[in-house]
């Protein structure tokens, strides 16, 4: 994928050594796609022969940038059996069917099927009643963290518990804090914080760890489509509701926020989860903590672009992100601790 103008011969020769029987490959299109935050995107129009009948059909492949123009580090061999996993499973997310290491289409690549949904940002900047995608966004995320964790890839790393997971995950914000190239008080603070205000405990499942706007699609009838499962992880599902509701407040609208009252029954009603596992001031706790795997990814990639490693721009416009986290971390926080003191006293 890093050379376009070679990527016609090779996919033409990788699918005619992975797809049984198939002859007669032709490549008849090969475009590059825009809106890859971290990874190389290009769709292409592929046809071939099996069994005496023509097969035709539309791939994304989805691969890995060079090392200095990388954002994030993340495995496509991993993503690939989440996909995978994802489709076995009903989860309503384009098909993964191939993956190379990169040896034959030159960087770790996954081939999944094309999907005709419409990204859910377009959807939204003409649509004049978005409350009613509320529903189905709730629907869309519990289509997913209720999947047994046997049927999850074994790649996966399986935390000890729900408890031990929380509370690594609120000391993944001392840890970097600890290894970043300057001082960042708020994060040890931030830190503090979430410890002190642990919510009810949830069992664990699958989190996407990107579950925001750009990375959904709508159907013609309302269906959401979930993209991006390269963040995916076992761990705390409330983590994705608070993640979605962090990115809103820098791309509105929040579809939570919009109905949280009828999203939090929705949600609950498909989990299993009580109203106290799940609530508003629960969802604005978990958008605190739930960014932690993002802002760390982000503040390394900001470090290496200082040192010279990392030539991506990209590397140094997050940097507002993070700033603009900071500001809204310190909001929610001094919000929820009047939401918390008025639960104690009822």
């Amino acid at each position: 994928m890093l050379d376009p103008s070679e990527m016609p011969a090779r996919l033409a020769a990788f699918l005619a050594a992975e797809v049984p029987g198939a002859g007669d490959v032709t490549v008849h299109s090969y475009e590059v796609m825009t809106g890859g935050y971290s990874r190389l995107l290009a769709r292409a129009e592929v046809s071939w022969r099996a069994g005496g009948d023509e097969q035709r059909r539309t791939f994304v492949l989805r691969g890995d940038p060079p090392p200095e123009r990388t954002l994030i580090f993340t495995d496509r061999h991993t993503e690939f059996e989440v996909v995978r996993a994802m489709a076995a499973n009903g989860v309503l997310t384009p098909d993964a069917h191939h993956f190379d290491d990169g040896g034959r289409l030159a960087t770790p690549t996954i081939l999944l099927d094309f999907s005709p949904a419409t990204s859910l940002l377009v959807d939204l900047a003409g649509r004049g009643a978005p409350v009613e995608l509320t529903g189905p966004l709730a629907e869309a995320a519990a289509s997913f963290h209720r999947i047994p964790l046997t049927e999850l890839p074994a790649r996966l790393e399986r935390p000890a518990s729900a408890e031990a997971y929380l509370a690594d995950r609120i000391d993944e914000w001392r840890r970097t804090a600890a290894t970043h190239v300057e001082a960042l008080p708020i994060l040890q603070y931030v830190a503090a914080w979430l410890d002190a205000h642990r919510p009810a405990p949830v069992p664990l499942s699958l989190i996407h760890g990107d579950f925001q706007s750009s990375n959904l699609m709508v159907t013609a009838d309302d269906r959401i489509v979930v993209l991006d499962w390269e963040l995916a992880q076992i761990g705390d599902p409330r983590e994705d509701l608070g993640y979605f509701k962090a990115v809103a407040q820098a791309a509105p609208p929040d579809l939570i926020g919009l109905d949280e009252a009828a999203f939090c029954a929705r949600y609950n009603e498909l989990m299993g989860f009580t109203d106290e596992q799940v609530n508003p001031a629960v969802i604005a706790y978990f958008l605190i903590l739930g960014v932690i795997g993002t802002v760390r990814r982000l503040l390394e990639a900001g470090a290496a672009f200082s040192r010279g490693e990392n030539t991506s721009l990209n590397a140094v416009f997050n940097a507002r992100n993070v700033m603009f986290g900071q500001s809204m971390w310190l909001q929610f926080s001094e919000q929820l601790e009047q939401a918390f003191a008025a639960a104690k006293e009822a």
